[in-house]
């Protein structure tokens, strides 16, 4: 309870304005992809189904999934499954069972169907807890009371928080509740347990596990304490993908999936076959670094995910992951602030030039209109060559990323 009572006075205000903002979102906002999470939600809690990836994969071909949406469509790792499964348990009572049968069936008129707007504030409502989660987290590793009120202020209105979670309806908050917690388990000296955080994160999206050579280089005293951190850190992942393996629909829908190979898209030709991969290459050089340097972890997993959304074709949502660390870092680096709004600048334009799903036609619920929007990369190209215009931006992202690594690492 006493951390509660640490928030002044002052931020509990905010606290409810954020919540209301995020409570309006929630219900007039639909992206098309919310199918996924929802189908994960009706096939465990009304279907009892465990294995989501032999079910899909042996749909006959002429069965409603099958023929709107493919059998492939659940690319998630099986814990996100059995997360969303089990609050779509827990809120079985409020879902309608015939509110799912008729999105699969129908889901480019659902926008006709008056139940759309509950269905869609239950879904996205377990976000809540993480998200909140995080702010909590947040307040409790700065020490500083200036930091706490701004680092917690800067979550409560976050725009990428209330755009990937309350607006998209992606569960990306998860893996990044475990990273920062991660940090602050750390900083409480407890680092095999921060270790079993960044694992459970990349049970959910495999980043966090990227992370784990990073705090076991900082915090391993011995070798085998840095084998300890390591294994300890990939066991919850492994564990959680075990019982599926077997599973050939499993392994092809989740491990080789198009989305776990994009930041290996990035390559230096060698010879006609072979390359070098550019996130492999600087991504060894930052471990390496690290083993010699020693500055905050936080700093370490900041490089990481500037290196992958320098060199990927990320899709919007992900800078979620990004963006506790770029709370650190205004927090800390008063004086760099122009940097992370640079690089939220440039991760604003490349959102706009996605198609029109990802920007105004989030609000198609409360105006269907939205939907007929021309994207806006569609009018640019009347001008301009809107790929090499995609480049130039992610040019100076990747640029701006490279002087904060610097300034961090020059600390």
């Amino acid at each position: 309870m006493k951390k509660f009572i640490i928030l002044s006075a002052k931020l509990w205000p905010l606290l409810v304005l954020g919540l209301i903002i995020r409570l309006v979102l929630m219900p007039i906002t639909l992206h098309p992809d919310i199918w996924a999470v929802s189908f994960a939600q009706n096939i465990f809690a009304f279907k009892g189904i465990i294995n989501i990836y032999d079910y899909l994969g042996n749909l006959p071909v002429d069965s409603v999934l099958a023929v709107n949406y493919g059998r492939n469509f659940f690319t998630y790792p099986p814990l996100a499954y059995f997360t969303l499964g089990f609050f779509g348990l827990l809120l079985k009572p409020l879902f309608n069972a015939d509110f799912f049968i008729n999105l699969a069936a129908n889901l480019p008129n659902i926008l006709d169907d008056g139940r759309l707007f509950w269905h869609l504030f239950l879904t996205k409502l377990p976000y809540l807890f993480f998200d909140f989660g995080i702010l909590f987290l947040l307040n409790d590793y700065f020490q500083e009371e200036k930091k706490k009120k701004l680092a917690v202020m800067l979550w409560i209105f976050n725009p990428v928080v209330l755009y990937t979670s309350y607006m998209i309806g992606q569960f990306d908050i998860i893996p990044v509740f475990f990273t920062v917690l991660a940090l602050l388990l750390v900083k409480k000296k407890k680092f095999v347990w921060a270790a079993v955080s960044l694992g459970v994160g990349g049970a959910f999206k495999m980043y966090p596990l990227f992370f784990l050579p990073f705090l076991a280089f900082s915090e391993g005293k011995k070798i085998k304490d840095i084998f300890k951190i390591l294994l300890v850190g990939a066991l919850p992942y492994f564990l959680s993908i075990l019982p599926f393996l077997g599973s050939v629909n499993f392994r092809q829908t989740v491990l080789l999936s198009n989305q776990s190979q994009k930041m290996l898209f990035a390559k230096m030709p060698v010879s006609g076959a072979e390359y070098l991969s550019v996130f492999v290459v600087l991504y060894i050089f930052l471990v390496g670094i690290s083993f010699l340097k020693k500055i905050e972890l936080w700093k370490w997993f900041l490089a990481v995910l500037l290196l992958f959304f320098s060199v990927t074709h990320y899709h919007p949502q992900w800078f979620l992951w990004l963006s506790p660390f770029l709370v650190f870092f205004w927090v800390d680096y008063p004086r760099f602030r122009i940097f992370p709004v640079s690089l939220f600048f440039c991760w604003f334009l490349i959102l706009l030039l996605f198609e029109p799903s990802l920007s105004v036609s989030l609000f198609a619920p409360i105006s269907y209109s939205l939907n007929e929007v021309m994207p806006l990369s569609d009018f640019l190209s009347r001008y301009y060559d809107v790929f090499q215009l995609k480049s130039i931006i992610r040019s100076i992202f990747a640029g701006v990323s490279l002087f904060i690594f610097w300034i961090n690492l020059d600390e």
